[in-house]
């Protein structure tokens, strides 16, 4: 079974204590940072992710959506926090960015853009703790799945098991619990409309 991250962007934010609560049934929370530039959408800042582990405790998954996600990262190191995302598409900086993660002892990833091939991370992936395989276009919640883009999970898969790499495998992007079979040899899912929605109707 996949580790699930419920991505908090979903969320009902006018009844957020409650929904904070469902979210720490997740293995983590997964929280989109959105810059209305890098994706035409503006979500959350520092502070509110500091807020969210203080009230949950849960383990934060930071995916930076960011033009220049250099100019911000360190921003988000802190403690709760044990990894960051930037995506391959957004900054020319991307190598040293994710050395200063490394080097402040949080888990390191890249996450790629439906249209981005696996073949452009072929240099990265030794340095890498995680590739996040984004299955939508990034930017807002509740799309459905690409499934086109699912091939590259295999992919990921098989090049980590010829190398003898350690980076985990998590896929993004309109993950339901009636499509999880679809994924493939992922280790981790990010689920959001999906997975507060469900517990709405329940």
């Amino acid at each position: 079974m996949y580790r699930i991250g419920p991505s908090i962007i979903a969320a009902d934010w006018a009844s957020i204590y409650e929904e904070l609560e469902r979210a720490k049934e997740g293995d983590f929370i997964h929280v989109d940072v959105m810059d209305g530039h890098f994706v035409p959408n503006l979500t959350l800042g520092p502070d509110i992710a500091r807020a969210i582990h203080r009230r949950t405790g849960k383990p934060l998954d930071i995916h930076l959506m960011l033009t220049h996600p250099d100019r911000y990262v360190d921003r988000f190191i802190f403690p709760g926090v044990f990894r960051i995302t930037l995506h391959y598409e957004s900054s020319a900086f991307l190598s040293s960015t994710l050395r200063r993660i490394r080097s402040a002892g949080l888990r390191a990833g890249v996450a790629i853009s439906p249209e981005t091939p696996v073949s452009r991370l072929m240099k990265l992936l030794h340095r890498l703790d995680q590739v996040l395989v984004m299955t939508v276009y990034p930017g807002f919640a509740g799309q459905r799945m690409l499934e086109w883009v699912l091939p590259k999970v295999k992919a990921l898969a098989t090049i980590r098991e010829e190398r003898g790499l350690q980076f985990t495998i998590t896929v993004d992007g309109g993950v339901r619990w009636d499509n999880l079979h679809l994924i493939g040899p992922a280790d981790e899912v990010v689920m959001g409309s999906a997975f507060f929605g469900s517990r709405r109707r329940a």
